[in-house]
């Protein structure tokens, strides 16, 4: 298979996951990364002609690719992408932002957080894109590439300078995030944070961070550690060969739906949602109902 074979075969999703043309395409990484690159980089200077492209997928699969080589590269790309304003990103992208994004961006940074810090103070930017490059500073915590302390100094930074209409989400998910690392170093700002009403209980609460508080600094980065969703990028096959929009053929023959891995729901579901805002609050019951999951587990 050809580059222009493997290329064709990655444009558009027709219901069947293009299990060779990716391992084609991981084997031609050193051809098909300008072109990956290239994607994005024109893709994020015209998001509303995608949004025209129903079947569109190829820029998908270029931010797991660009992942998976921990390509250099990619990360001003990556960042660029998403930095656009509006919910455009999200809208093309569906639940990779909720799901994945996070470690996309930790994958491709090279420990280099300070496009990460940028992305995140950015308040043109989607605020569930803000929100995963605040995560994305916890699977970098996970894979032992920066250390705990500058992550807790830089949450406290946070804490002091976000602006209060992005209590909605940001500052809950910084609390959060802070609660998933056991910052007993911010338990004064975080009170604060709730004592002020900028927090949504429907995601966290008091007892949620007072228990997490109290499992400790080192079970709590095990824990972390141990978790899949704090990890890089490993491979594009295995991260996106269970997602439902490749399992038209199953599902027609009797699977059912809920037997599917809903690890993302696919572009064209989100694509297809009645209103932005009812995608918005099926994107926050995913992910609270994704971390409450986690926390039952363990």
């Amino acid at each position: 298979m050809q580059l222009a074979e493997i290329l064709a075969e990655l444009e558009n999703n027709t219901g069947t996951f293009p299990r060779l043309a990716l391992e084609r395409a991981i084997e031609e990484r050193e051809a098909i990364t300008p072109v990956l690159l290239s994607t994005l980089e024109n893709l994020s200077n015209n998001l509303e002609e995608l949004l025209a492209k129903e079947d569109y997928i190829f820029h998908i699969y270029a931010l797991y690719l660009l992942a998976q080589f921990r390509e250099p590269l990619a990360y001003p790309v990556i960042i660029k992408f998403f930095s656009v304003p509006g919910e455009a990103t999200l809208d093309i992208t569906g639940d990779v932002v909720t799901e994945d994004l996070a470690r996309i961006l930790a994958s491709v940074s090279g420990g280099d957080i300070e496009p990460v810090k940028q992305l995140i103070e950015n308040p043109n930017a989607d605020v569930y894109v803000r929100g995963a490059a605040v995560g994305s500073l916890l699977v970098l915590v996970a894979q032992g590439v920066i250390s705990r302390a500058e992550v807790i100094e830089y949450y406290g930074k946070l804490f002091s300078t976000l602006e209060r209409k992005d209590s909605d989400y940001i500052l809950t998910d910084l609390v959060s995030n802070s609660a998933l690392i056991c910052a007993v170093e911010l338990k004064e700002e975080i009170d604060k944070a709730f004592a002020e009403d900028l927090i949504d209980l429907w995601f966290i609460d008091e007892d949620d961070v007072n228990d997490a508080l109290e499992i400790g600094i080192e079970m709590s980065i095990k824990k972390l550690q141990e978790n899949p969703h704090y990890s890089f990028i490993e491979s594009v096959i295995s991260e996106m060969e269970n997602w439902s929009c490749f399992q038209q053929q199953q599902t027609s023959q009797g699977f059912d739906d809920n037997s599917i891995i809903p690890e993302i729901l696919t572009l064209i579901n989100t694509k297809q949602s009645k209103t932005k805002a009812k995608s918005k609050k099926k994107r926050k019951m995913q992910e609270q109902s994704r971390k409450k999951n986690r926390s039952q587990k363990k």
